[in-house]
């Protein structure tokens, strides 16, 4: 149905329809919000972590990760001058070294940074040396 086909009194019937929906919505949706807050405080009395921090489930918004050095310094960080390794690996040793991430395509953010920093060379497929 094209909305110029429509009358003004049609238009105004249209909104009010869907205004009573946002209605019904609103009040399930608050319904659904006490019903977890019953369930976070039970798994909290049973010792459980609540919320984002547990797993990012969707109940709140999602936090970046902060860290104090980039992560190609991290890389940097984590390898000796001439260790070789794979994008996995690499993302493997960051995280050991305390690097925090909630990254669900770390190893490709590896991945990018070992190929575009001069302090790694690439040697084969999936495969970088520490040079400097």
């Amino acid at each position: 149905m094209a909305l110029k086909n429509l009358s003004t009194s049609d238009l105004r019937r249209e909104l009010e329809r869907r205004s009573r929906s946002s209605g019904k919505l609103q009040k399930r949706r608050q319904k659904l919000m006490e019903e977890i807050g019953a369930i976070d405080a039970e798994l909290a009395a049973l010792g459980e972590a609540v919320g984002s921090a547990a797993s990012n489930s969707g109940t709140g918004p999602r936090r970046r990760a902060r860290n104090k050095v980039s992560l190609p310094d991290a890389i940097a960080q984590s390898m000796e001058v001439g260790a070789v390794v794979s994008p996995k690996e690499a993302s493997e040793l960051v995280q050991a070294n305390g690097y925090k991430t909630n990254s669900a395509s770390f190893n490709m953010m590896v991945s990018n940074a070992l190929s575009k920093d001069k302090r790694f060379k690439r040697l084969g497929r999936g495969q970088y040396e520490r040079i400097k």
